[in-house]
Formats: C-alpha cells, sequence, structure tokens
C-alpha cells in the first residue's frame, strides 16, 4: 500500500470525490480525511499522478508526493 498526500478534503463528499477520481483511471483508492491521505496498492507512474493532479485540481484538491 501506498500513501499519497491530499490536500482540500473537508468532508465525507470530498473522500467519495477524491476516490473516484482515482476510479477513473482504474485505480481502487481510499481518502482519509482525518490524514489527508490517500490509499492506493501500488505506486503511481508519472503519468498517472499527472492525470490525477489535474482531474482533482478541478474539483479543488491537490495531490502531493508520497507520504
Amino acid at each position: 500500500m501506498v500513501n499519497y498526500e491530499v490536500e482540500g478534503m473537508t468532508c465525507g463528499h470530498c473522500k467519495k470525490t477524491v476516490e473516484k477520481v482515482f476510479a477513473e483511471i482504474g485505480k481502487e483508492a481510499t481518502a482519509n480525511i482525518e490524514e489527508n491521505i490517500v490509499t492506493v496498492k501500488e505506486t503511481l507512474t508519472d503519468a498517472e499522478l499527472n492525470s490525477l493532479r489535474s482531474r482533482l485540481s478541478e474539483d479543488g484538491y491537490s495531490l502531493g508526493n508520497v507520504k
């Protein structure tokens, strides 16, 4: 399991939105509001990170680096 920092999550709706964005590229993810992280099963490629960062920023979230 790999954790990535996520900024901007404040509620259950935020958690579901972040998880949905990961699902859009075929990645099962679990977001944790209290720790501001999202957990995936494997390290993301640069292409996946760039895609996710772009998509998440549209919804007001910021995807950081491995935590």
